[in-house]
């Protein structure tokens, strides 16, 4: 994926995790949710691990790279 795939895969599950969040706190103090929120914890947990990892792939990319090759690509081929 090149650095805006990993942004965008970035807010996505960003976005997921605050619902999941939302949802968390809504029944975490209900006795017959407490299977469903030890479940949706360790889903928040394997997508931050997730948004971890991204974020590194990210750190590893060079957009001015990105940009230039995009900017001749766009040149080479109209």
């Amino acid at each position: 994926m090149n650095g805006m795939d990993w942004v965008e895969f970035i807010r996505k599950t960003e976005d997921k995790m605050y619902h999941l969040h939302r949802a968390i706190d809504g029944i975490c103090n209900d006795p017959d949710y407490k299977e469903s929120v030890t479940t949706l914890t360790e889903v928040v947990r394997d997508y931050q691990v997730l948004v971890e990892k991204a974020k590194g792939e990210l750190r590893g990319i060079d957009f001015h790279r990105d940009r230039e090759r995009a900017h001749h690509y766009d040149h080479d081929h109209h």
